[in-house]
């Protein structure tokens, strides 16, 4: 990889870009892989552009201030998270309410091995910076989750009453993976996908005591 000094000029920002093929994205992939080192509030765009290998100014081309990096961050690990979702949906054995109990394990298993972008994703600041990238990516994520919520109550993804219930299985899940994330279920002496698994269960019973169905 080439090293390019933070003192040269704008000529060998795109040599060095050239080096690299797409630069934005070796940002990105690189910027990850830094977030979960050093954790947001650690988090350097001038310490990123080294490892990457190309000057502050090569990647001020594509991202204003950290602020926009981040937020590019967070779409991405959105995109990933996603798509973790579709997978466990797809490998999952069983009906609907199985598949649904394995993407809620999986939410879980993706908070534990990325815990730092975990917290950007779902914190304050995604909350207080949106972009187009990241509503995009925002709303296919939660819309993942409504079609899977859908499947598994036998409701419409569209509907209101499906809209509800993903945000009551989305604070189950949520939840727990902050209380994992923190260290409070260190003594639970269960893993923690069957302590998550176990409360979807119960909820989906819940909702059958409700609605007469059965699980």
């Amino acid at each position: 990889m080439c090293t390019v000094s933070t003192s040269n000029s704008g000529g060998a920002d795109e040599r060095a870009g050239y080096h690299h093929g797409n630069l934005r994205e070796s940002l990105l992939e690189q910027g990850l892989r830094l977030l979960e080192e050093s954790g947001e509030q650690g988090f350097s765009l001038r310490e990123l552009a080294r490892r990457v290998g190309v000057t502050a100014n090569a990647a001020y081309r594509h991202f204003a201030n950290k602020n926009d990096l981040m937020m590019a961050l967070a779409a991405a690990g959105l995109d990933r998270f996603a798509q973790a979702q579709a997978s466990a949906w797809q490998a999952a054995e069983g009906d609907a309410r199985e598949r649904f109990l394995a993407i809620g394990c999986d939410y879980v298993r993706f908070a534990r091995e990325h815990p730092a972008l975990f917290r950007l994703m779902f914190g304050r600041f995604v909350a207080e910076h949106r972009n187009e990238e990241l509503e995009r990516a925002s709303d296919a994520a939660f819309a993942g989750l409504c079609q899977g919520v859908g499947a598994a109550l036998e409701l419409a993804p569209d509907a209101e009453e499906t809209r509800l219930a993903a945000y009551n299985a989305w604070a189950v899940v949520h939840g727990f993976s902050h209380l994992i994330l923190d260290g409070q279920l260190d003594d639970a002496g269960q893993p923690p996908e069957r302590i998550v698994e176990s409360a979807l269960r119960q909820w989906l019973h819940s909702r059958d005591d409700r609605t007469g169905g059965t699980v």
